[in-house]
């Protein structure tokens, strides 16, 4: 006696079916956040910026830079340019580096930056700070970084953030992108 199964394989096809499409919907969904993740690692803290943040660090760090407490508190944030060094050897180096590594900004913080007891909690103060209110990426940059509540294993007090406008590679002369860094200072 013969049965009749001309219903079976299509069924059978339809919960492979399905059950393959679960399998990779629950692949997708994992995979995105990551992929998303991967991007924005690519452009924070790299080699090249970790590099670059530690010579400013080694700048800021100088008896040459004068770092201004009082406004510190009050801001939150100190920026730096190669013309707050007092030491004019130094000012030429600090401008040759800025230059080679492609530094845009810097900006000098405490070292617990998203610190809510403090009146100086840089992460709350940043996106209505004047230096950064209209660089978006930096502030994502800022918004991604840890807080640094507790304090730092080499007793630094302060932290350097740097951001770096590299070029592309291209012969057009506006075609450029951002990376960023951050370094702790022990002053």
């Amino acid at each position: 006696m013969k049965k009749n199964n001309k219903g079976f394989v299509l069924v059978e096809t339809l919960v492979v079916t399905v059950f393959v499409m679960a399998v990779f919907s629950v692949i997708y969904i994992n995979f995105y956040p990551l992929a998303g993740e991967y991007e924005r690692r690519e452009f924070y803290d790299d080699i090249d910026s970790k590099y670059g943040a530690y010579w400013m660090k080694v700048f800021v760090q100088r008896s040459s830079f004068s770092l201004n407490t009082s406004l510190l508190n009050s801001q939150g944030y100190v920026t730096f340019t190669c013309n707050n060094l007092t030491n004019a050897e130094d000012q030429s180096f600090c401008n040759a580096m800025w230059d080679k590594l492609y530094v845009n900004q810097v900006i000098v913080t405490n070292y617990r930056i998203g610190d809510d007891s403090k009146s100086t909690d840089f992460k709350r103060k940043a996106p209505t700070s004047s230096a950064l209110a209209n660089n978006p990426s930096f502030l994502a940059y800022i918004s991604y970084l840890p807080d640094f509540v507790t304090a730092s294993l080499n007793g630094a007090k302060y932290r350097v953030l740097v951001e770096f406008k590299r070029p592309n590679g291209t012969l057009e002369a506006d075609d450029f992108y951002y990376t960023y860094s951050n370094m702790e200072v022990i002053k």
